[in-house]
């Protein structure tokens, strides 16, 4: 899948303002807030990637979180975010910035989160693995990293994978498709790219990155979501990894 055309999704209008409504609609998911706030203190200092319109961002802000720096690399959804700040009379650090090319310094930061499923919306293992190791290089020693995956063996989507399987045994896969576990579905903007993996997968994508898994909790285990975190996300993982040294 061609990096440029996931980012001239996140670009379109009606994706913007469709994660836009999210920030007020849906804020910062009950198992978000319990976990970042087991996670992290509300003095250290946070990057997080993948921010779209801010609703993390505001979210943990909500709860003390000063000290944050949120990135996305669809310049429009950067340019919104600072837009309600400035309507809500906050102060964010809002920046447009790539997850595989990190304009940080060496242990910029003292945590990291990656949400609603970001890491797998970058195209390519390659890519992934460049994000998680410029993730680990701004990190400091000791510190957290939290993100967020599907899950290729959830039950609910069986059917989907195992015709998906077929495809690529008979090599009738679709030609964006560089790996089992990519997917392009069809939305009400176009088509989104997304990659779903297998947890043995995510783990072997810390292990070759330099990453220590420290615990791996489905959403549905940490909180009861409302109906409108539901609507707006699947049955997701949430991941814990720790930079060692």
């Amino acid at each position: 899948m061609d990096p440029e055309k996931v980012r001239e999704f996140y670009e379109q209008d009606d994706v913007v303002i469709h994660y836009a409504r999210a920030v007020k609609s849906v804020g910062l998911w009950k198992s978000e807030a319990l976990l970042f706030q087991r996670l992290f203190r509300a003095d250290q200092s946070l990057l997080e990637v993948g921010c779209g319109a801010g609703r993390i961002a505001f979210g943990l802000q909500d709860l003390g979180f000063q000290d944050l720096v949120a990135i996305d690399y669809a310049k429009k959804m950067i340019q919104v975010a600072k837009a309600i700040a400035d309507e809500r009379s906050r102060e964010l650090d809002f920046r447009v910035g790539d997850a595989t090319r990190l304009n940080f310094e060496d242990a910029s930061f003292e945590g990291v989160i990656f949400g609603f499923n970001g890491l797998m919306q970058i195209p390519s293992l390659e890519a992934r693995q460049k994000a998680m190791r410029e993730i680990c290089r701004v990190l400091k020693a000791g510190s957290l990293f939290c993100f967020t995956t599907h899950d290729r063996d959830y039950p609910k989507h069986q059917k989907y994978w195992k015709k998906d399987d077929k495809d690529w045994e008979k090599g009738k896969q679709r030609s964006e498709y560089t790996e089992r576990g990519d997917r392009i579905g069809d939305t009400d903007w176009g088509e989104m790219f997304i990659h779903v993996p297998r947890k043995s997968e995510v783990e072997e994508l810390m292990k070759s990155t330099g990453w220590k898994l420290i615990e791996c909790i489905p959403r549905s285990r940490l909180a009861h979501e409302s109906k409108e975190v539901r609507d707006f996300s699947d049955e997701c993982l949430f991941w814990v990894a720790r930079k060692e040294g």
